[in-house]
C-alpha cells in the first residue's frame, strides 16, 4: 500500500451524473465470521424497512431504489439482470436469504439496506495509489469476487472504481474484485457510501454517520471520515 491513498470521482463522470457523491470512512478493523450484534441487526432489517414503507411489493416504486434502475441503463447494461447492489440486498432481505460474509460486511449491508444508500469497502492494503470512480477503459478486465476463475470485459460505458493497477468495483457498485475484497486478514479498510443523484430518504452525510455509528458498535476504530463530490472531487486518506 502507499504512504498516502486517495479517492477521487472523476469529471466525466459528474458530466453524466452531476449529483454524484461519495461518503467514506477508513477504519481499524477487526474481521470475524459472525458476531452477536450482527445477527441482531439482521434479524429486524425487514421490519424496520416495512415501517417506512419499504416492502418486496413497493421497494422498486421508492425513486432511491428505482433510480439505480436508471444509472445502470446508462451504464449499458440491464437493469433486470445486473442491479445495484442496493437492489440485490433488499430483495435478499424480503425472500429471507439472509447474507452471512463476516461481521464487518454483514454490518456494512445492514446499514446500506435501511439507509437505501449502496455501501462497500476495500482493504486499504490492497489497494495501490488510489481509488477512483471513473468510467471503463477499453481493454480493461475485471476479476469478480466469488466467481471462480471468471474474467469479466469492460465496456467504456460501466463506470468502475479502480486504483492504479486494477478494477475494484464493477458498475459503480454491482460486485467487488478479489483482489482488493476485505477479509478476515484485513486490518484497516475504507468504507464507500454512494450516491449518483440527489436522495429522499437518507443523505451521504446521514449515510456516513449511520456507518459510523455501527461500526464502533462492532469493535472498529474509527480513523477519518468525508464526502466527495463536484465541488471537491478528490481527497487523500490515510
Amino acid at each position: 500500500m502507499a504512504d498516502i491513498l486517495y479517492i477521487s470521482i472523476d469529471e466525466a463522470v459528474f458530466n453524466v451524473f452531476p449529483a454524484a457523491k461519495i461518503g467514506w470512512i477508513t477504519a481499524e478493523v477487526f474481521v470475524r465470521p459472525s458476531g452477536d450484534y450482527v445477527c441482531e441487526m439482521k434479524k429486524n432489517i425487514a421490519k424496520k424497512l416495512n415501517d417506512i414503507g419499504i416492502s418486496a411489493d413497493t421497494m422498486m416504486l421508492h425513486p432511491d431504489v428505482a433510480r439505480w434502475r436508471e444509472v445502470y441503463s446508462k451504464m449499458g447494461v440491464k437493469p433486470s439482470k445486473y442491479k445495484s447492489s442496493l437492489e440485490s440486498l433488499l430483495r435478499r432481505v424480503f425472500k429471507g436469504d439472509m447474507w452471512s460474509v463476516s461481521n464487518v460486511v454483514d454490518c456494512y449491508d445492514c446499514v446500506s439496506a435501511l439507509n437505501l444508500l449502496p455501501m462497500g469497502a476495500h482493504d486499504m492494503d490492497r489497494l495501490c495509489g488510489g481509488l477512483t470512480l471513473r468510467f471503463g477503459r477499453e481493454g480493461e478486465k475485471f476479476y469478480p469476487l466469488g466467481a471462480g476463475d471468471s474474467v469479466i470485459d469492460v465496456d467504456n460505458r460501466n463506470i468502475v472504481y479502480a486504483d492504479e493497477e486494477k478494477i475494484c468495483c464493477w458498475l459503480w457498485n454491482y460486485r467487488d474484485t478479489r483482489e482488493a475484497s476485505v477479509s478476515e486478514k484485513t486490518s484497516k479498510a475504507v468504507f464507500l457510501i454512494d450516491s449518483a443523484f440527489e436522495t429522499e430518504w437518507r443523505s451521504v452525510l446521514q449515510g456516513v454517520e449511520a456507518l459510523s455509528k455501527e461500526l464502533s458498535a462492532i469493535g472498529c476504530n474509527l480513523l477519518e471520515h468525508g464526502i466527495i463530490d463536484s465541488s471537491n472531487p478528490s481527497v487523500e486518506i490515510g
